[in-house]
């Protein structure tokens, strides 16, 4: 007999023993009073139009969620989208070999579905019991606090007392497959691999009337990942087995200071840590916050494990960074009859430096921001935000300066912002997690409108036009569902974007 048919013999096992536990929460919940169905959600179409580095990118989105209370302890979650993307991107390389087009954009859902065909994805839909100290949750869920994405399992947490609660959940790692493509196969191994398993637990413990509150995970992870993920080189795949452990601290002695420190371990070696304080001075309306983290080890450690379904780092590359924010509020020195209400001073410092002096590049920069801007409000809505930056680098580009802000008006129930933003290091994910850049020098121009039609439909539309010094782009070089290469591809040259983005809100 095939693995595949063995694996899909697996995959049916798993699901009799899923509706085993569905049967037992079914059970559980015909025991509760009678209850009439609650139902309320969203539902958000979205128009995206991109366009810049000789890509386009043109598509359709729309993300629908749930929440349906069956009983009074009983409800049912559910988070889907479906997708149509009109002109997909192609990688190609210029005659030179010194440049990749047409990839800018692309991410992937492109990489998935190269046809472009029409497919519905459900990123969660779960039961959910609970009796308030206890519960549990089967189906698909996310587990954000694990730095992990969807799983197809079972959750069940206790709270035995107000100062303890625990939580542990296992099942399958759910891979980037539709629920339907038009003209397409959907295939149980496209979702579970048959010998890879997730799970993981938790506990979070609270002292002295919240003021001290602490929180320890744990995940396990077996899945699928390529031996070589580098772009164009032959590969293949194997399992993987992973683990991150992250323990958490925050102290909050008066409601104007809170204090905090977190730590994770990635496969028991030291992966990132951060401390904080954060506090204000309420007589003189001054408000602060300082702030330290380190990330230990290289995306090259775990290039090969890493898939869709893995941590991510918040960096490529090891670095450290500090920083200070200190704003100061005004609005005490005027008189209540005068137009303004309200002015602020914000000053803010950053330092990012390699964590290793030989690891000094362009995309692992060395650099201090220096920022301060000016918040000025009115009684009849406006409000002007007008900041500077400099930026003094160390060995790879000159002395930068930045400057900007936003200027915004609301009149019920429309609210308009035209400004402009300026990062010197930005991360970021899209809305699915599954497109991960890294942008060095970046400013973007942009209009952003809000309509609040009525009370349940909303319309928001923004256009923007980014300048980026340096980028990483996410490659999406995915021969199938489970193999897939993240590998971060590195350009030089400055990049120009365009964006649109329509998206129009209902709420139920």
């Amino acid at each position: 007999m095939s693995s595949r048919v063995i694996g899909v013999e697996r995959n049916v096992s798993c699901l009799k023993g899923w509706a085993v536990v569905a049967a037992l929460l079914a059970t559980l919940a015909a025991a509760q009073p009678a209850h009439a169905l609650d139902l309320h959600g969203r539902i958000d179409t979205r128009y995206q139009l991109q366009a810049g580095d000789d890509a386009l990118d043109n598509e359709v989105f729309q993300y629908q969620s749930l929440d349906l209370s069956l009983l009074s302890n009983l409800s049912f979650l559910w988070d889907g989208g479906i997708r149509k993307d009109f002109n997909g991107t192609i990688n190609t390389v210029t005659s030179d070999g010194t440049e990749q087009t047409n990839i800018a954009f692309r991410g992937l859902p492109d990489a998935v579905n190269p046809d472009q065909t029409i497919e519905y994805r459900i990123y969660s839909a779960c039961l959910k019991y609970s009796l308030g100290f206890l519960g549990a949750q089967l189906g698909r869920s996310t587990a954000d606090e694990y730095e992990f994405s969807s799983y197809d399992g079972l959750m069940l947490w206790v709270a035995p007392f107000d100062w303890l609660r625990l939580e542990a959940f296992g099942g399958k790692p759910w891979h980037y497959g539709p629920l339907f493509s038009v003209g397409g196969v959907v295939d149980l191994n496209a979702y579970w691999g048959p010998d890879e398993w997730v799970a993981g637990g938790g506990l979070d413990l609270a002292f002295l009337d919240g003021e001290l509150k602490a929180s320890v995970r744990y995940l396990w992870l077996r899945e699928e990942a390529q031996l070589d993920s580098q772009v164009g080189a032959a590969s293949s795949t194997y399992l993987a087995t992973d683990n991150l452990a992250k323990a958490r601290i925050v102290i909050a002695p008066w409601q104007t200071l809170s204090l905090g420190a977190s730590g994770s371990f990635l496969n028991f070696s030291p992966r990132s840590a951060t401390a904080w304080v954060q506090g204000s001075l309420e007589p003189v309306l001054t408000s602060f916050a300082l702030s330290g983290s380190m990330q230990f080890i290289d995306i090259s450690a775990i290039a090969d494990r890493l898939t869709q379904f893995s941590a991510f780092l918040t960096s490529s590359h090891p670095y450290l960074s500090a920083s200070a924010d200190v704003s100061k509020n005004f609005a005490e020195l005027f008189p209540r009859p005068w137009f303004l209400s309200d002015i602020e001073l914000e000053l803010g410092y950053e330092h990012r430096q390699p964590l290793y002096a030989s690891d000094l590049s362009q995309f692992n920069p060395q650099y201090d921001q220096f920022r301060v801007g000016t918040l000025l409000a009115t009684r009849d809505k406006w409000s002007l935000l007008v900041y500077y930056n400099l930026v003094l680098t160390s060995g790879t580009e000159n002395t930068l300066h930045a400057v900007g802000g936003e200027i915004a008006k609301k009149w019920d129930p429309v609210d308009v912002r035209l400004g402009s933003s300026f990062n010197v290091n930005l991360y970021e994910t899209n809305y699915t997690g599954t497109v991960v850049s890294d942008s060095f020098y970046a400013q973007e121009y942009y209009l952003k409108v809000k309509w609040a039609i009525t009370k349940f439909l909303d319309l928001s539309l923004k256009g923007a036009y980014e300048m980026v010094e340096l980028s990483s782009l996410t490659s999406a070089e995915a021969g199938s569902y489970l193999v897939y290469a993240p590998m971060t591809e590195l350009f030089a040259q400055p990049r120009r974007y365009l964006s649109f983005d329509l998206r129009l809100g209902f709420r139920y």
